[in-house]
C-alpha cells in the first residue's frame, strides 16, 4: 500500500508541471454599460468603464436620436425603443445627438 501511495504522489507531481498554469484574475471580462435617452438628454453616464467594455445605447425617447462622436469614432442612430451596442475604446469622447445638438454629453474610458 505505502508503494501505491508513493508512486501515484510521484505522478501527481510529473503531471502537475505538464498541466498550464491559468492566470486568473488578469484579464477581465468586458463589462456592459448601458446609456439610456429619455427626455430630450442622455441619462447618466457610467463610471469605471474600460476599454473593450461594451457600452449600450438605449432609446426610452418618442423621437429618433443619436449618439455621434465628435472625434467620429462611432455614430449610431437610435430610432425610438431601439438599442445599439458598441465596443469602448480608450479616451473622453464628447458626443451629442446629430438631430437635437443641444443633446450633449461626455464618456471617459480608461
Amino acid at each position: 500500500m505505502p508503494r501505491i501511495v508513493i508512486m501515484l504522489a510521484g505522478l501527481l507531481l510529473l503531471f502537475a508541471g505538464a498541466i498550464p498554469a491559468t492566470a486568473t484574475g488578469t484579464a477581465q471580462a468586458p463589462r456592459v454599460h448601458v446609456i439610456v435617452v429619455d427626455k430630450m438628454a442622455f441619462g447618466p453616464m457610467p463610471a469605471g468603464v474600460r476599454a473593450g467594455d461594451i457600452i449600450e445605447w438605449v432609446n426610452h425617447d418618442i423621437f429618433e436620436h443619436s449618439a455621434t462622436a465628435r472625434d467620429g469614432s462611432f455614430d449610431v442612430d437610435l430610432k425610438p425603443g431601439a438599442s445599439v451596442r458598441t465596443t469602448a475604446k480608450p479616451g473622453t469622447v464628447a458626443f451629442f445627438c446629430k438631430f437635437h445638438p443641444t443633446m450633449q454629453a461626455t464618456l471617459v474610458v480608461k
